[in-house]
């Protein structure tokens, strides 16, 4: 575990990179994505957090390196409430989707969630404290994809999961989408980005250069 910024914190990787933040507020805390492997999360109690306070999970796609552990975390906290965009909830919340959700890539079986809203505005705010957090559509991987923007002490945070891709038609996978919402997250002129599978990037300049590098691999 560790901090990236104040109160941000990045869990590790579990099929996914899972990241943590403390709302500081009884909102208590926000996990983006679950990952595969609930025992990673249950790893927070050795930092002082618990996992209990786990009362949202922010889900930036369906796919199942960043959803497997879901149901899990709700046995943790059953009153924990889920977030994704629409466009991507039916593989989420039902089973039968397994081409989709790459579950069997993994050979593994996914157990659904209920989603407590699913979003589908082009940008929807969550508040929790003094924390809001922007969830931007940014399809291309998937038709539901989405980023998440959260200002901290003046600084950018982009949460962008699976900016590099790959791009798949089981997924539902759309180049021209995905040059269109890397532009989008261009525009943001984000200083840390938080990739789903290849960690902290950082300064703004980097990450920039790591966006683009990803556009010109997948043009349409």
């Amino acid at each position: 575990m560790k901090e990236i910024v104040k109160n941000v914190y990045d869990l590790g990787n579990s099929g996914c990179e899972v990241y943590l933040i403390d709302s500081r507020s009884p909102d208590g805390l926000i996990l983006i994505d679950c990952g595969m492997d609930i025992n990673l999360i249950k790893g927070i109690q050795k930092q002082g957090f618990n996992p209990i306070d786990i009362k949202h999970c922010i889900i930036t796609h369906f796919h199942i390196d960043h959803i497997g552990a879901c149901h899990d975390l709700k046995l943790i906290n059953p009153n924990v409430k889920f977030y994704a965009h629409e466009l991507d909830s039916k593989p989420i919340e039902e089973k039968g989707h397994d081409s989709q959700t790459a579950a069997s890539w993994y050979g593994v079986i996914y157990e659904p969630i209920k989603l407590y809203k699913k979003f589908s505005n082009p940008i929807e705010i969550l508040k929790f404290g003094n924390l809001e957090f922007q969830c931007i559509h940014t399809p291309g991987h998937t038709p539901g994809s989405i980023s998440v923007l959260l200002d901290i002490e003046g600084k950018k945070i982009l949460f962008g999961q699976d900016i590099h891709g790959p791009f798949m038609k089981s997924f539902g996978s759309n180049l021209k989408d995905y040059q269109e919402s890397m532009q989008k997250l261009l525009d943001l002129g984000a200083d840390i980005l938080c990739e789903g599978h290849f960690g902290i990037i950082q300064p703004a300049n980097q990450v920039k250069k790591y966006i683009l590098n990803y556009m010109h691999q997948n043009k349409p």
